[in-house]
């Protein structure tokens, strides 16, 4: 995915997007990439939930999630707002 985000941007283009997954590493690639763009959302369940490394990274998501439920307590607004604006990080 990191290799293909041009790709990505082409098929799916938009606005504002938001990116959920489980890797800190690849939601600060792609918010390196697509800025403002991305709101970034870490959701701590699966394989890499426990991972110190990746817990202790200071490559700090948008907003995280103990379970990819959590993120319906957001309304589509409320997901975008983040943004990467400063203060707009929060855990859910």
């Amino acid at each position: 995915l990191e290799q293909a985000l041009e790709t990505v941007a082409e098929c799916y283009p938009a606005e504002h997007c938001v990116m959920v997954n489980d890797k800190t590493r690849i939601l600060a690639s792609m918010k390196q990439s697509w800025g403002g763009r991305l709101t970034t959302s870490f959701v701590r369940q699966g394989h890499y939930a426990l991972d110190l490394d990746q817990l202790q990274s200071r490559l700090r998501p948008d907003r995280t999630g103990a379970r990819i439920g959590d993120l319906l307590a957001f309304m589509p607004a409320a997901l975008t707002a983040a943004g990467g604006a400063p203060g707009g990080r929060e855990e859910i």
